[in-house]
């Protein structure tokens, strides 16, 4: 299955994701906020998948994600937001964000997009 590095502000939130994302057969690393997401990216290998809250302390998941496609970085990214367009209407003009998913998580529909972007 993926390797998934999941950012979330809520620990509430990481663990039930956590959870659901492993009882489905996925390798799950967790960060608490964008910087902690720039900081693990490059410590071991790459995940497959960016499961980003659109709003954290710090860095939000928008702002490690615009850190990242700065970089180089291609892995797709999904953002998780209370918010229908990803967080307050914030501009993502060409950060190649592969999908928003909306709090609260509809887990059927996650575990389809994670599929589809997984599978070659």
């Amino acid at each position: 299955m993926a390797r998934i590095l999941l950012a979330d502000d809520s620990e509430t939130i990481l663990l039930l994701l956590r959870t659901r994302l492993e009882m489905e057969g996925h390798e799950v690393e967790t960060a608490t906020d964008g910087q902690e997401v720039i900081d693990k990216f490059g410590a071991g290998a790459p995940p497959d998948v960016l499961l980003l809250d659109a709003m954290m302390p710090r860095k939000s998941g928008i702002d490690a994600l615009r850190e990242l496609r700065a970089a180089g970085v291609e892995t797709p990214a999904l953002i998780v937001s209370a918010h229908t367009d990803g967080g307050n209407g914030e501009h993502h003009e060409g950060l190649d964000i592969a999908g928003y998913i909306s709090k609260p998580i509809d887990f059927d529909a996650l575990f389809v997009k994670i599929a589809e972007l997984t599978t070659p």
